[in-house]
């Protein structure tokens, strides 16, 4: 609970976070344009009965939003109600970062400045209030997830990210952490079950409204065969290659398995690391992830990274003299969202990858070190044991 004389500092912030979020809502992107506004406005004209079309290359959950949106306020402009579901999703994300942060430090001032930055960072207003995005619905399912294995509520854990990957199949960047807390016995496998249960959940009113299951099924596949780029304004390795259809043949699955094996190579320094994950870890694990898969993955966006602009806020309250990584990483985030928003490229994309490479190598360094260090090695069977013993929902 936030501290009683923490909460005019707590309502000044909620009214200014909302406030901005008023003043940048009106915006419209081509995006709106061409697809939010025409989809809310099919799902409000059509009701229900809506969800047994092939309408969207969404996953269901968030057309579901939507549809709710549109069936408690009817009259409400389509471009705050395509905008409504992520810019609330920014508040949870603010929140889970604040609890994140309020493991470590016994002040609530410091949780709250986290969550503060958070709800202020330009990505995040850019993201959700500005462009329209849904990024922050999954990502608040994937920051839920790190505060409750950090919390050792593995239950809640999985099904936090379960709901983080119904909303978005990149919810797919933290599977490495996960995996890794099975493999060393950190976490019961019987979790796993969980996940499959909430994917099929998500799918089910689609399903009872008339949609083929197999095609509900085939959503995310669809979506891994949308495009031929292998970089879509991301900051990621492709950057650096020519952009034709020779270079996408040639180098699209070797890439694929260059992101298969950096989430192998993750797992792998986890399982063998003679250390136990600390709180801390766990934080550093998931960012390293969601930066390191999607730098080597093709066909990646620029929004992808967003997890992670959000993870390294937290990562820098854990480790203050890594202030500087949460700057670079959003910063890469925002320039790079500039082609899409603005048509501009302020700073040169493979210039961005360069920075946003030297973000990844410092924090495989330090993660390295921070998994093998001699100094900081704890009995990892004792340890593991009882985090087991202490499981709960």
């Amino acid at each position: 609970m936030i501290m009683q004389g923490n909460i005019p500092i707590f309502l000044i912030t909620i009214i200014l976070a909302i406030s901005l979020r008023a003043s940048l809502v009106d915006y419209k992107t081509l995006d709106y344009y061409t697809y939010l506004k025409p989809l809310y406005n099919t799902i409000s004209s059509t009701g229900f009965s809506v969800f047994a079309t092939n309408l969207s290359t969404y996953n269901p959950p968030y057309l579901y939003l939507l549809y709710v949106i549109a069936r408690l306020f009817p009259i409400m402009p389509a471009i705050i109600a395509v905008k409504l579901p992520a810019m609330a999703a920014d508040f949870l994300c603010g929140y889970f970062v604040f609890r994140i942060v309020d493991i470590k430090y016994k002040t609530k001032l410091i949780p709250l400045l986290s969550g503060t930055i958070v709800l202020f960072s330009p990505t995040v207003l850019l993201n959700s209030a500005f462009w329209g995005q849904a990024d922050s619905l999954f990502t608040a399912g994937i920051l839920s997830c790190i505060y409750f294995l950090m919390e050792k509520k593995f239950g809640l854990a999985f099904i936090c990210y379960g709901i983080a990957l119904a909303f978005k199949l990149q919810a797919i960047f933290l599977i490495p952490l996960l995996f890794a807390l099975f493999l060393n016995k950190t976490v019961s496998w019987k979790y796993i079950l969980i996940l499959p249960v909430i994917l099929i959940m998500a799918l089910v009113p689609s399903w009872v409204a008339g949609r083929h299951m197999l095609d509900l099924l085939n959503i995310y596949p669809n979506q891994i065969s949308q495009f031929q780029s292998l970089s879509m304004n991301a900051a990621s390795i492709y950057s650096w290659f020519p952009t034709t259809d020779q270079v996408f043949n040639l180098v699209f699955l070797p890439g694929i398995v260059a992101g298969a094996v950096t989430g192998f190579f993750i797992v792998a320094i986890v399982c063998k690391s003679p250390n136990v994950l600390s709180k801390s870890m766990i934080v550093e694990l998931a960012l390293l992830a969601s930066l390191a898969i999607p730098f080597l993955l093709p066909k990646m966006r620029e929004r992808y990274f967003y997890p992670a602009d959000l993870i390294s806020i937290a990562f820098a309250f854990y480790n203050p003299q890594f202030f500087y990584i949460p700057i670079i990483i959003g910063g890469v985030s925002f320039f790079s969202y500039q082609a899409f928003l603005f048509n501009s490229g302020f700073v040169p994309l493979p210039v961005l990858t360069l920075i946003l490479l030297t973000a990844i190598s410092i924090l495989v360094y330090h993660t390295l070190l921070q998994l093998y260090s001699s100094n900081i090695i704890i009995n990892k069977n004792s340890l593991s044991s009882n985090m087991q013993d202490n499981e709960s929902m």
